[in-house]
């Protein structure tokens, strides 16, 4: 993995950005999206959409406050370390204005399902502290990433203990780990029904397994996989917005323009218009 770092002072707020990517980070199959670690404050509140990854969430210091989730979940709060599971709907997040500390994991569904032993749709659209999760691992991992050192050695620390984790765990099935590549490789294009074929499984007992593995139903999953291409790209659209829409594969702007209020909260228009947030699935709200 490359560490990469910045410094951010703007309207959105002053930070400090330092991250972990994998050699291949677009590899469908890759179980890590990238580790990272944030500290400074925010001045905007987050608007959170879909991407098809989950979140591991560590917040270092304990005694600043936490993100409080202001619309989108139940949840008033997030636990200081916890999984957050796929997003099906915006979320917004208001930020603490004190300075706080937090290093993250963004995980494909394959690094999720194969590092924690629970079904990925119980953790869809929540979040759910580590502890219960991993019961007295949490506390040693939580340790060793509280013990003096670097905030890069902070970042390798959590890099290796995904890495030994998962070499002692089995994968996602097969087929799973071929249709969401599938997915990936086609923007969200390709018809799941074409996709389960090639599966050669019982459409029922394959979609079971996907939800389990993945969070989501095969369909659902293939949608944000599409809107997160489309967004993606959006920023770089010279045509209409009518031309983008047939080209991520949607009927036409009307059934693109539903995606965004479904999955985002707001029109492709007002979604240009919000500031985006660097190296985040989110916009200012």
């Amino acid at each position: 993995m490359g560490l990469v770092s910045w410094r951010e002072e703007s309207e959105l707020g002053t930070w400090t950005h330092l991250e972990l990517r994998p050699a291949a980070p677009t590899v469908p199959a890759a179980p890590v999206e990238s580790v990272w670690l944030f500290e400074g404050s925010l001045r905007r509140r987050e608007r959170y959409y879909p991407t098809g990854t989950l979140d591991l969430l560590v917040q270092l210091d304990e005694t600043s406050p936490t993100f409080r989730i202001v619309d989108g979940q139940s949840a008033a709060t997030c636990p200081p370390s916890c999984l957050a599971g796929l997003l099906v709907a915006p979320l917004v997040v208001e930020t603490p204005t004190a300075t706080s500390r937090m290093i993250g994991v963004r995980l494909r569904p394959a690094g999720a399902a194969s590092l924690f032993d629970v079904p990925l749709q119980e953790l869809t659209g929540t979040a759910v502290d580590l502890h219960d999760l991993l019961g007295d691992e949490a506390g040693r991992l939580l340790a060793r990433l509280h013990e003096p050192g670097t905030d890069a050695g902070r970042l390798r620390i959590m890099a290796r203990w995904i890495a030994d984790r998962l070499g002692d765990r089995a994968g996602v099935d097969q087929g799973v780990a071929y249709a969401v590549a599938a997915m990936e490789r086609t923007g969200g294009k390709a018809r799941v029904a074409n996709i389960v074929e090639r599966v050669g499984s019982s459409p029922k007992r394959f979609v079971r397994t996907f939800e389990r593995q993945v969070g989501v139903k095969p369909k659902l999953f293939s949608r944000i996989v599409r809107f997160r291409s489309l967004v993606a790209d959006l920023p770089r659209v010279h045509g209409s917005l009518s031309q983008a829409a047939i080209a991520h594969g949607y009927y036409d702007q009307a059934h693109m323009n539903a995606d965004f209020h479904e999955f985002a909260g707001m029109s492709p228009r007002q979604f240009l218009a919000a500031s985006r947030f660097p190296a985040s699935p989110s916009v200012a709200d």
